[in-house]
């Protein structure tokens, strides 16, 4: 059975995926390859008519949004959870909303944060991609 490598890095928080950015400093990303991180931009390609849409999926349920937010053009992202809970993780696919958006190139920063006090970087994934709005 193959495992996400989402799920590897919140249960290990190793390096097991080789591909994964991980810390507070993400790079660049093209919006191509969010598939190797079980994410998705809907819809393709976007444009400012439509109510722009990221889906992650194999999400764990206890990944809690914490907020979206838009400042010009960036969009940053937060999730949490807390290790410390030792909660299983319960597969399903979470989309979060990002609204209409005027024409442009955005920079859309996901950061999936540990509230666990035992950890030395709560960072567990960032990631960052350029999204275009066209007209």
């Amino acid at each position: 059975m193959k495992v996400p490598c989402l799920l590897l890095v919140l249960f290990l928080f190793s390096n097991a995926c080789t591909d994964q950015i991980i810390g507070p400093s993400a790079d660049y990303i093209p919006v191509t390859d969010l598939s190797k991180y079980n994410m998705k931009i809907i819809p393709v390609p976007p444009t400012s008519a439509d109510n722009v849409r990221l889906v992650i999926y194999d999400d764990c349920q206890y990944n809690i949004l914490s907020g979206v937010t838009k400042n010009g053009y960036t969009i940053s992202i937060e999730k949490h959870f807390n290790s410390m809970m030792k909660l299983p993780c319960m597969l399903r696919n979470d989309t979060i909303v990002m609204g209409k958006l005027p024409v442009g190139t955005y920079s859309v920063n996901y950061k999936l944060l540990d509230l666990s006090t035992q950890v030395k970087d709560p960072v567990a994934l960032a990631i960052s991609f350029n999204l275009l709005i066209s007209k």
